[in-house]
């Protein structure tokens, strides 16, 4: 009989069984996340090696297949899961059959998590790693809030007229980036904005640290006449330019970040 359990715990019947809650309910990158794991021992006995948690998102990914007859290639966008962060919580646990066991834990949530706003989920998965049987694992969707370095420009942006439109997690790859895509914002001047004949649109790409927020930025102007549409075309009357707000920055409010950002778009729309 222990040896049918042992069989029956190596395809997954019998297994342990997690289930992990958090303490947390707003989570936010750069801060503390606290919770416990219940994991209830199967039939029997079984050792893990290993307790993790992987921080997940997915983004959308272009992606070319040859499906015409004449030869002729389509792009069609693909998702795809990507880890954006391991982080290992514990290892060398035995549980006996049936056994339940409490692991508390408490990790910094990182900065790159993306922000819960488009249409791009993001979970925590906790899993555990044991020979010889499936590894059980406990999937946990969060929400989660920009942080104060970055809501802080949200809201200078909306203090110069403009609106978030578009939020997405998008393929791209950097050298200096170890996550193949980037959350990509993208936002509009309001009818009434001080910046709606001038400008199309704005996206910006965060990337915040301890110390502030780097972002890129792309600075798409309104095309006038026959010049204004042929650079539309040639996508002259396109900007993009890297810029840093640290935290001292930052921490002096909407109003202080908005005349930083009216600066940047007044020299882009001048040259």
């Amino acid at each position: 009989m222990a040896f049918f359990k042992k069989m029956l715990a190596r395809v997954g019947i019998g297994n342990i069984d997690l289930d992990t809650q958090f303490h947390t309910e707003e989570f936010i990158p750069g801060e503390i996340v606290e919770g416990v794991i219940i994991a209830k021992g199967g039939s029997v006995e079984q050792k893990v090696d290993r307790i993790y948690f992987q921080i997940m998102t997915e983004y959308v990914k272009p992606v070319e297949t040859d499906s015409n007859r004449d030869g002729r290639v389509e792009v069609r966008m693909q998702k795809e899961n990507v880890v954006v962060a391991n982080i290992l919580l514990g290892e060398s646990l035995i549980f006996a059959p049936g056994q339940t066991i409490e692991i508390p834990f408490d990790f910094v949530l990182p900065h790159e998590t993306p922000i819960s706003i488009g249409v791009s989920p993001i979970w925590v998965r906790t899993g555990m790693d044991i020979d010889n049987a499936i590894d059980p694992s406990d999937r946990d969707d969060i929400e989660v809030l920009a942080h104060p370095h970055v809501a802080v420009i949200f809201e200078a942006l909306e203090e110069l007229g403009f609106h978030l439109h578009k939020a997405e997690n998008e393929y791209y790859p950097q050298a200096n980036y170890h996550l193949p895509f980037i959350q990509n914002f993208e936002f509009i001047p309001y009818q009434n904005g001080e910046y709606r004949s001038s400008v199309d649109e704005v996206e910006l790409i965060f990337y915040p640290d301890e110390d502030g927020v780097e972002i890129i930025l792309e600075f798409d102007r309104k095309t006038r006449g026959f010049k204004g549409l042929m650079a539309d075309m040639l996508d002259l009357d396109e900007s993009r330019e890297r810029y840093y707000f640290d935290a001292e920055e930052l921490e002096e409010g909407a109003e202080s970040v908005a005349d930083r950002f009216r600066e940047i778009f007044d020299e882009l729309l001048e040259a």
